[in-house]
């Protein structure tokens, strides 16, 4: 394993899964912003480039990581599916229950609950439509075109160009949320006040971005590109 500055956020992850935890701590946009080179990505975070490649150069590759590239595209919508839109779904139901708790007990001395609970509304509904159109009519269409090339059709569209162009301006939509509801947390830093389910609700908050982080990755980085190059004209 080795790269260098000029090397692309998302051709690391993509080749060396190990390094995203190690991008998460630093803040490292791997997701929506993987096109960026790690000497720019680290210049945003004013971390020194050379320290984030010693240590990755330190890590070893994960023998549990899953074989994202080995998989068949039909394959990975499914794990995206079962392992992403189901956990999200978990996710933001407990996230609503706690922040309800939370507001009720707290909301008084801490006003800045309401407009994260409006944020947190705002990306409910934006991931719940997001992940019908994907469930229903995108990554069938990937798979099936995958099985049997040339057969598929894409109702209304001409192309997969078009609503995968349309998934990733809403993933970034999504992840400009998630990055406001961050910084209204204080990076998930719980006042001083905060109760267990004050701490809790952070917590929540906070594991669902890293969850989208990877989500949006494997979406971005992976299965759409293949997926444009399997429909491209030969």
């Amino acid at each position: 394993m080795s790269f260098d500055p000029e090397t692309t956020v998302r051709d690391i992850v993509t080749e060396f899964p190990s390094a995203i935890p190690l991008l998460e701590r630093l803040g490292i946009d791997y997701c929506c912003g993987g096109g960026q080179t790690l000497l720019n990505a680290c210049a945003k975070r004013n971390i020194p480039v050379g320290d984030v490649l010693a240590e990755m150069e330190q890590q070893s590759e994960d023998p549990q990581a899953m074989p994202w590239q080995q998989m068949s595209l039909e394959e990975l919508c499914d794990y995206i599916v079962t392992r992403h839109h189901a956990y999200t779904r978990r996710q933001l139901e407990l996230i609503g229950n706690l922040l309800t708790k939370v507001q009720q007990r707290h909301g008084a001395n801490h006003p800045e609950l309401f407009p994260i609970g409006q944020l947190y509304a705002a990306v409910g509904a934006e991931i719940e439509h997001h992940f019908h159109c994907e469930e229903n009519v995108l990554f069938p269409y990937i798979a099936k075109t995958e099985r049997e090339p040339g057969s598929a059709h894409l109702p209304m569209f001409q192309s997969v160009e078009y609503p995968v162009r349309r998934m990733l301006t809403e993933h970034d939509q999504t992840g400009e949320k998630l990055g406001r509801i961050r910084e209204k947390t204080n990076n998930y830093q719980p006042p001083a006040d905060a109760c267990t389910t004050f701490r809790a609700l952070w917590k929540a908050l906070e594991d669902l971005e890293k969850d989208m982080h990877l989500h949006i990755h494997l979406e971005n980085n992976i299965l759409f590109p293949r997926a444009l190059a399997l429909t491209e004209p030969r």
